[in-house]
């Protein structure tokens, strides 16, 4: 057996800090001094064969946030043969023996009771008293030989439970009463010192105990010495004081809400102090229970109370005004003093009685609502209100309510406006229509930051809704989607709206926003087409970018198969230019002479209007280059018929007049029938309306309209005799040899037809055939690849495929059905007549 060996270590104690900020040279343990020379702490003794699991040395710890003492230690070379002997070895082992009471007694004299007294007789961080590095150096070395002592002297156990006893008799008889003795604020700030000493007390104790919990704690798995001091505070002191603890600081954040000064840093300190209580893994457990719950429930109560102050008294913004500051202030208060983890219950408690509560009340106020706001145009209130509402789930669907009859009625009133005058011009109607769409896009706004309801989709689709429903009013006799299909005509033919490239294409794209709104967008489409044939075969088109860039619009908006006719009509205008100078080089080639220039503008029957046909008796001049264009295109082509269309051509007739004796020539522009009229005069200088017509082969109506376009117009090339603005058939048309106009070249205007109501009810037969086509088109799509379906499914259906280009009416789908079952296309279930079946 090996003899006992005795070894001196060398350790040295960190500088440390006392935990309510007193600095190092404060600290009430003296330094040792060099001259006296270093403080040894106690050997460690170990005896060969023992069990002994701790440190080969007996040193104190590195102390920290309480000690400034550094030591110094002694060094001993171990013997150079383990095996030797040491003599007085064994002496020394049975010298170090410390009994219970002793040890205990010299420990809670020089230390707890010690550094207690230190504490309570600091004033302002200063100490009166200090703990020598010595004395410290002798009361962890106590600990250590009592914990290292051979059984029956190793008193593990007994220090263990003496330490909490220790604790325990310190938070009954020193700490509680002198908390309990004071009140309100002077108890809160005596709680805060209390529990800064009693854990700088806790920690020196674990110090000097330390080699406790590094064995005998961890061995047995028994709470450590810190675990243990602040579990106790919890048990003895808190919960003896926590209800007043918690009432005072709820008076102190009522009177901050009440705008006064309160101390922000002591109440960081208590708020910390149950945090803190939740023990070394930070739970929240005592803090939310004992504290955030009664804090949440009293701001309920305070809020409730403020809230209907402010709505009794307040207007609609100024209550806005004080909610968004008092959510403001509790954002703050929580950044100042509560745990971040209170943040989101305390908002939603502030939310919920400032906002959720009384909503409907403030969105109804009488002079101040979001009505009263919508109408004065109050964009910071509306966005402040945005604002707020949108934290709460239940906040914007009301307010979109409101929005939606808002915009509802404004638009409502302008179609009753105008219904009075509907039978004037309502281009200034769509213009407003437009201008409404403007105001309420800019107002509901396109993203994050933009507009006042910072683009939100409740706002879009209530938006959507109202303009729905007033857009689709008639007005007198003329829908909707006509006025912007004549809208649009005015803006791109060129003696329409004069307006930069730019300023166009803005207007355009503002016209098919107003245009997604059309339930019958099928009837626009053939209005559209109508006036886009004039504008591209009469040369009136102000722009082919900007006819290119509409009819773009209007596909990305109602897909291809919408425009697909307009696309045929401009690729059919592009082609005929191509038939043009091949006809030309036809000409050349052959040598062929013609009395009159011809150009021929070739069309594809399926993409254009129908226009009707007409007998015209063509001047001889104009029947050869007709024919020989006819022989050229029957070259080009095979199984293509040509028919003209002469209501929509155009012609240059050289007139030659002696205005006072002087011969004089004009270039007149004139329509096709125009020309034919004024070619008769070549034969006669006069004939009667009658003898015109028997030349033309011309309808009596149209022929008038032509005959008073060249007689009473703005350019009289022809008289009518008597004068006037009816005609008879033995009216006589005279040559009007006296004619002068400043311009050489001169077009001359045709008396505009106004748009009969036969007409437009021609247009909607035309849609109505249209719809019936689309309408099963959709339904045997269906049927094709469902193979059986009930009624109201298939009615549901075919509606959703319809509704991008108009709103079909069931009674019309049931129609087709019916039709389809009678051509063999569909077929009824026999155990089932709503379920239809497909026919392949």
């Amino acid at each position: 057996m090996n003899e006992p060996q005795a070894q001196l270590s060398k350790r040295s104690s960190d500088s440390l800090q006392i935990a309510d900020g007193a600095r190092a040279s404060r600290c009430p343990v003296e330094h040792g001094s060099s001259s006296a020379g270093p403080c040894l702490p106690a050997p460690s003794v170990r005896a060969a064969g023992t069990e002994q699991r701790g440190p080969r040395t007996g040193s104190a710890p590195t102390s920290h946030h309480f000690f400034c003492a550094r030591a110094a230690a002694a060094e001993t070379r171990a013997p150079e043969k383990s095996g030797r002997r040491q003599p007085g070895a064994a002496a020394i082992m049975n010298a170090q023996v410390i009994q219970l009471e002793d040890g205990w007694n010299k420990l809670k004299t020089g230390g707890v009771l010690k550094i207690e007294e230190i504490l309570e007789d600091a004033s302002g961080g200063v100490y009166k008293h200090r703990i020598s590095t010595d004395e410290y150096s002798q009361l962890y070395t106590t600990v250590y030989t009592m914990c290292t002592q051979k059984p029956p002297n190793n008193w593990s156990e007994p220090l263990y439970n003496n330490y909490c006893e220790a604790v325990i008799d310190y938070l009954t008889a020193r700490i509680l009463p002198r908390i309990k003795e004071k009140h309100d604020e002077a108890m809160l700030r005596e709680l805060v010192r209390r529990w800064e000493n009693h854990k700088t007390i806790i920690r020196f104790l674990s110090h000097v105990f330390k080699y406790l919990d590094r064995f005998y704690v961890k061995r047995l798995s028994l709470p450590e010495l810190a675990e243990v001091g602040s579990q106790k505070f919890l048990e003895i002191v808190f919960n003896a004081v926590k209800r007043e603890v918690r009432t005072a600081i709820l008076e102190l954040v009522r009177r901050e809400r009440e705008c006064e000064q309160v101390d922000k840093q002591l109440i960081k300190s208590v708020i910390d102090i149950f945090v803190e209580m939740g023990g070394s893994r930070a739970s929240l457990e005592t803090y939310a229970t004992d504290f955030e719950e009664m804090l949440l429930s009293t701001t309920a109560d305070y809020y409730s109370r403020e809230s209907a102050k402010w709505a009794g008294n307040d207007s609609f913004p100024e209550y806005m005004r004080k909610a968004e500051d008092r959510l403001k202030q509790e954002q703050d208060r929580v950044a100042n003093y509560l745990h971040s983890s209170t943040e989101e219950k305390l908002l939603k408690v502030c939310e919920e009685q400032l906002l959720q509560n009384p909503e409907q009340q403030l969105l109804e106020k009488e002079h101040s609502g979001c009505e009263k706001l919508l109408l004065d145009n109050k964009t910071e209130d509306l966005s402040r209100m945005f604002r707020l509402f949108s934290r709460i789930p239940t906040g914007l669907p009301p307010i979109a309510n409101i929005v939606r009859k808002h915009i509802t009625d404004v638009g409502l009133a302008l179609v009753k406006k105008q219904s009075v005058n509907a039978e004037g011009d309502l281009m200034p109607y769509v213009q407003e229509l437009l201008d409404i769409h403007d105001k309420y896009t800019e107002l509901v706004g396109s993203g994050p930051e933009k507009g006042c309801f910072q683009g939100h989709n409740i706002f879009h689709k209530a938006m959507k809704e109202a303009f729905e429903v007033f857009v689709n009013k008639d007005i007198g006799k003329s829908a909707t989607a006509e006025l912007l299909s004549n809208f649009c005509d005015n803006l791109l033919k060129k003696s329409g709206e004069r307006l930069s490239d730019e300023a166009l294409e803005d207007k355009l794209e503002k016209v098919v926003r107003l245009f997604g709104y059309l339930s019958d967008k099928d009837i626009f489409a053939e209005f559209y087409k109508k006036q886009l044939a004039k504008r591209l075969l009469l040369a009136r088109s102000s722009s082919d970018d900007a006819e290119r860039s509409m009819i773009a619009k209007l596909k990305l908006r109602c897909g291809a198969q919408f425009t697909s006719k307009l696309e045929g009509m401009v690729t059919d205008m592009n082609l005929s230019q191509d038939i043009q100078s091949a006809f030309a080089e036809h000409v050349k080639d052959k040598e062929l002479e013609l009395d009159t220039d011809l150009t021929v503008q070739v069309l594809t029957t399926g993409f254009w209007p129908t226009y009707k046909s007409d007998e015209l008796n063509l001047p001889k001049e104009m029947l050869q280059c007709i024919e020989t264009f006819k022989a050229f295109y029957d070259l080009r082509t095979s199984h293509r018929r040509l028919r003209w269309v002469h209501s929509l051509g155009s012609a240059t007739v050289v007139g030659k007049f002696t205005p006072s004796g002087k011969s004089k020539e004009h270039d007149l522009l004139v329509s096709t029938y125009q020309a034919c009229i004024l070619l008769l005069f070549n034969e006669a200088d006069s004939m009667t309306f009658s003898d015109i017509q028997g030349h033309l082969n011309l309808p009596a109506e149209e022929l008038k309209r032509y005959v008073l376009s060249l007689c009473v117009g703005k350019y009289k090339i022809l008289t009518k005799d008597p004068a006037g603005k009816e005609v008879a058939p033995t009216d006589k048309i005279t040559y009007n040899a006296a004619f002068s106009d400043r311009a050489r070249r001169i077009k001359v205007p045709m008396i505009a037809a106004k748009i009969t109501q036969e007409e437009k009810d021609a247009t909607r037969a035309t849609v109505d055939e249209d719809r019936k086509h689309a309408i099963e088109a959709a339904i045997v799509r269906i049927m094709k690849t469902r193979k059986s379906l009930d009624h109201q499914k298939l009615v549901l259906e075919a509606s959703t495929q319809l509704m991008r280009h108009f709103k079909p009416d069931p009674k019309q789908i049931k129609k087709r059905i019916e039709d389809l079952i009678h051509r063999e296309y569909l077929e009824r279930d026999p155990s089932n007549p709503n379920l239809y079946k497909y026919l392949a």
